[in-house]
């Protein structure tokens, strides 16, 4: 068993989010077109898919590694009755391509890391229609000076920045800023660390004696526990971005 798509997979958002913050962020994108093309990469169990498919009334096609994720993202699908509007791939982001221009929208609600914030904007700018937008939720620093229990949470993301330093990168690659904003402390609990808690405690029973297991329960219990104690210093903030109609520096 994979104990940390056991316990992850199951949770109702694979990160921080919320149905408010993709509507706020789908509502700055006041050009699109009917039913805009949608790419979510990274999409994980669907939770803002559903909604891009809501709100949009366009197509949605959902990227994500794990073959469970798709499920859910399908059955989330078929039971809102949205199953039509859905193309579901499996594949990793490092590898995917699509057409140059394929997409009014690409979308990644805190997946964007595993490309990395820079080389993930960059590369899928090509997949943006001019005019078109892309919306990220990224890892930011919220104070300066974080406590050295913080920095070790996020050793192995270095790209966490400050919203200014993201604002300057945006513009490097030569994106027009739509507007941004930060997720509130909600985003981190109601879906997701408030279920990982209680699914924790259902599964340190079931997989009590297991070396691997437990390994994984902790990791979860501490990454709860540095956000209950040091959110002042972290959160995701939500980047609307949109592409130039005719080409600009930075590409």
């Amino acid at each position: 068993m994979d104990y940390f798509i056991e316990l992850y997979g199951s949770l109702p958002r694979a990160g921080p989010g919320d149905d408010a913050s993709t509507r706020r962020a789908f509502e700055m994108m006041t050009a699109l077109p009917s039913a805009p093309i949608i790419l979510d990469i990274g999409c994980g169990p669907g939770r803002q898919t559903i909604e891009l498919l809501r709100l949009s009334r366009g197509r949605v096609t959902a990227l994500d590694l794990l073959p469970r994720m798709m499920e859910r993202v399908r059955e989330a699908a078929e039971q809102a009755g949205l199953a039509d509007r859905l193309e579901t791939v499996l594949m990793d982001m490092n590898d995917m391509e699509f057409e140059p221009s394929s997409f009014d929208i690409v979308w990644s609600e805190g997946a964007i890391y595993f490309l990395g914030f820079e080389k993930g904007l960059r590369k899928v700018k090509e997949y943006v229609k001019p005019g078109g937008y892309v919306a990220v939720s990224e890892a930011v620093w919220l104070r300066p000076d974080p406590p050295r229990e913080v920095l070790d949470f996020w050793k192995d993301y270095p790209e966490i920045d400050t919203v200014e330093r993201k604002l300057e990168i945006v513009e490097q690659i030569g994106y027009e800023r739509v507007g941004h904003f930060t997720l509130p402390a909600s985003s981190w609990t109601e879906l997701y660390y408030d279920p990982m808690a209680e699914r924790i405690a259902q599964l340190e029973g079931e997989w009590k004696g297991i070396p691997e297991a437990k390994d994984v329960l902790a990791e979860a219990r501490n990454e709860i526990s540095v956000f209950q104690r040091f959110s002042s210093w972290f959160s995701y903030a939500f980047f609307v971005l949109r592409k130039p109609e005719e080409p600009s520096g930075g590409e």
